[in-house]
């Protein structure tokens, strides 16, 4: 049993992960009702910009993950500015296909930079596990490492919610998203509310990028199976759907540990991909999203 709680505790932590990223595909999507295939690619960028704060800088924790939050909002923000902006004005796809484009520029930046080898992050928690009493006289081990991503993840969760919910930018982005034109009309700047969102979003993934970091190698590569699952999350969770993001992505990181665990870790992306089949074939639009209302 006590296996099973441990296991279940880490795929938590994982699965926040996967959802801190999926609230990125969620914004966007929620926002532009469109995909952003390099979200990856930033998770990976933000957790080269946290390994080189930590390792040649030698900073705390906490100045490494604003310090790569904001640098790899800044990259963003640059690529932005020269890729996607001048495709806001043609058809959705152009802009699309940039995103598919900014997969390699973001690679290779990294690649320029960085380096093709993989570099071990160092640890950023202490590795002491706590041991809290449980039924029968046994102990559960936890990582501070899994306690604090699933504290920092809950907490961005809360602040992002509140964000949409509570402030300008926030209930504007709502607004372009329901009708870009009437948000135009009523004052809306629509160019900064889009590239607010995408700043958002690869804050969100450079965040997790530097979580990710302690417990796995760091590659140029990294990017794209994250980004693939942390897609898959938002799909089963609802695309554009916030709570459905993180739903997804715990249910996602649970399925993988738990099937690791019982079965092998050979077969856990076929699980995982298994129930996100089965959960479309129950609900298409996901656990949490809405159904489109088709007008006759």
């Amino acid at each position: 049993m006590t296996i099973f709680v441990q296991a279940l505790i880490g795929g938590i932590s994982q699965g926040a992960i996967y959802a801190l990223i999926a609230l990125g595909y969620s914004v966007i999507y929620s926002t532009l009702k469109m995909g952003h295939f390099a979200q990856g690619d930033f998770y990976m960028l933000g957790a080269f910009i946290g390994l080189t704060l930590s390792t040649k800088l030698g900073l705390p924790a906490v100045l490494v993950f604003v310090g790569a939050s904001l640098l790899t909002s800044l990259v963003m923000l640059g690529l932005e500015r020269i890729a996607y902006r001048p495709m806001y004005n043609r058809p959705m796809n152009a802009l699309l296909i940039a995103t598919m484009g900014m997969q390699y520029v973001v690679q290779q930046i990294a690649k320029l930079i960085w380096g093709s080898d993989i570099k071990r992050f160092p640890p950023m928690f202490d590795n002491q596990a706590i041991h809290i009493p449980f039924i029968g006289g046994e102990t559960i081990a936890i990582t501070p490492q899994n306690l604090w991503v699933i504290g920092i993840c809950a907490a961005l969760m809360v602040c992002l919610m509140l964000f949409m919910k509570k402030t300008k930018t926030g209930i504007a982005m709502s607004a372009v998203s329901m009708n870009r034109k009437a948000a135009s009309l009523m004052g809306v700047k629509i160019t900064t509310i889009i590239t607010a969102t995408y700043v958002i979003a690869a804050c969100l993934a450079a965040v997790a990028g530097v979580l990710m970091g302690p417990g796995y190698s760091v590659s140029f590569s990294m990017g794209g199976s994250m980004g693939t699952k942390a897609m898959t999350a938002a799909v089963m969770g609802g695309f554009g759907s916030l709570p459905g993001a993180m739903l997804g992505g715990i249910l996602l990181g649970v399925a993988e540990t738990l099937c690791s665990l019982y079965v092998s870790t050979a077969y856990k992306d076929v699980v995982t991909f298994l129930i996100l089949l089965a959960v479309l074939f129950w609900r298409p639009q996901g656990i949490l999203g809405q159904a489109k209302i088709t007008k006759v």
